[in-house]
């Protein structure tokens, strides 16, 4: 009986030993089979961790390219508004340069408005070559012979005389108030004596005559004008025949361009 059970004992343990050894190789092949997994994890793992790093730089480098895009973009949206002020400051300047231009077209045709209606109201003695008209950088000179206004010799203004002051005043000069207005008295150089002093005296006392007559009767407003005697010395024709000595012995009216226009001749 012994015997029966020692072989039985002996072939349970040789089992026993058959199913160890087997589940050894079981274990030890598992084993293998997940170390190499485990390696290929690993491999797995090391090149994502290397593939994450190259991601990382190329991030970095794509928020490094578009920083400097968002930079271009912010100097490209800065030129482009400075162009916008430009453009806007040029079409700005290209008005005032249109409304410049179209002022002076307009005072050039005022101008030319002035002079005619100058001339066609002073027909007459410009015919008879006793008035004569100019006009230089804006400024209208109204040149009177002394006999239109005044006997020889004598300051006080003729009737005649006065009729064309009350038709220079009314056609040209009280039509631009913001005008100074220079009169000038002018004689030859022939010695004056009379009731006066000589030609520096004449030429004044003509001079103040007509400013008076413009302010007292033809409306010219008194702080536009201004009288200036200057006698022999600012001749326009030779005192040595009769016809030159007449064409200096002259009333010159004067009017002075727009203090603006005036400023931008100088």
């Amino acid at each position: 009986m012994s015997k029966k059970r020692l072989y039985l004992a002996g072939s349970a343990a040789g089992l026993i030993l058959v199913v160890l050894a087997a589940l050894i190789g079981y274990y030890r092949v598992k084993f293998k089979h997940t170390a190499v997994e485990l390696a290929a994890e690993q491999a797995n793992l090391a090149t994502s961790r290397k593939e994450s790093k190259d991601l990382q730089r190329e991030l970095k480098k794509t928020q490094k390219d578009l920083e400097a895009k968002k930079y271009r973009i912010k100097i490209i949206e800065g030129t482009i508004a400075e162009v916008q002020q430009d453009v806007t400051k040029l079409s700005k300047a290209k008005a005032e340069v249109e409304a410049e231009k179209q002022k002076l077209l307009k005072e050039k045709k005022d101008r030319e408005e002035e002079y005619q209606d100058l001339v066609n109201s002073l027909h007459q003695e410009i015919e008879n070559k006793e008035i004569m008209i100019t006009e230089l950088q804006g400024k209208l000179t109204v040149n009177l012979m002394d006999k239109i206004l005044f006997d020889s010799g004598d300051a006080r203004i003729k009737t005649e005389g006065k009729q064309v002051l009350d038709k220079i005043a009314g056609t040209f000069l009280n039509r631009y108030p913001d005008r100074e207005i220079r009169v000038e008295g002018h004689t030859d150089n022939r010695p004056f004596r009379g009731a006066l002093l000589g030609n520096w005296d004449l030429s004044t006392a003509r001079a103040i005559s007509a400013v008076r007559y413009l302010q007292q009767h033809a409306g010219v407003e008194a702080t536009r004008l201004a009288a200036v005697g200057y006698a022999h010395y600012h001749p326009i024709d030779t005192n040595d025949t009769s016809t030159g000595r007449a064409r200096n012995r002259r009333i010159e009216i004067i009017v002075m361009p727009p203090k603006a226009a005036e400023a931008k001749n100088e």
